[in-house]
């Protein structure tokens, strides 16, 4: 690691059982940049204000199934970021949410090309 990079570890840690869980929330924006960053920009924008529509409305439900439908493409590269959620999903109480959901926003607005809109 060099001098001026520093790692940040940014996850949520439960214990259930004598196991620890975690959700990592790096290596969410990871999997989330790398399957979306081939989307237009324009798909992006309405999927990320569907998105945050859901988060502002707390609407966990909504949010889920935006997300869900939207990756629900067998032929696309998403089949990492489902055995990511899959795997992950259970673990996640209501309170870190919110976090998640940002995470998830942030991540697919990253990956914007600034091509333009019309």
């Amino acid at each position: 690691m060099q001098e001026n990079e520093q790692k940040f570890l940014v996850y949520w840690k439960k214990s259930v059982g004598g196991e620890s869980l975690k959700l990592d929330l790096k290596d969410l924006k990871d999997k989330v940049s790398k399957v979306f960053q081939y989307e237009t920009d324009n798909y992006k924008q309405k999927l990320v204000y569907n998105l945050l529509e859901t988060v502002k409305n707390n609407d966990q439900k909504e949010f889920f199934y935006i997300l869900l439908k939207t990756i629900n493409k067998p032929k696309e590269d998403y089949k990492e970021l489902w055995e990511y959620l899959q795997k992950n999903f259970d673990i996640m109480p209501e309170n870190i949410f919110v976090n998640f959901a940002y995470t998830l926003i942030i991540s697919i607005m990253s990956t914007y090309a600034g091509e333009k809109n019309e």
